[in-house]
């Protein structure tokens, strides 16, 4: 994964937290028991899906950093 693919899986988490803060910000008392179960079955599973997706790819870019920085691959290999 690249650091785009990170700051992309960021936003996304940030688009759905949007989201979610928009809905509840515009129930009303009729509303209101319908959007949190629109919440509860729809976004809140996409965003531990995005949240999973994004620790995968900062561990795997981590991994990669380390992998990297190994002097080995240094010219001069010192």
């Amino acid at each position: 994964m690249t650091e785009m693919n990170i700051f992309t899986l960021e936003s996304r988490i940030d688009s759905i937290n949007n989201a979610i803060a928009q809905m509840r910000k515009d129930a009303n008392d009729a509303t209101k028991a319908n959007v949190e179960m629109a919440i509860e079955m729809l976004a809140l599973p996409e965003l531990a899906r995005v949240e999973a997706e994004l620790a995968e790819a900062k561990q795997k870019f981590a991994n990669m950093s380390k992998f990297l920085d190994n002097p080995i691959f240094n010219r001069g290999g010192k």
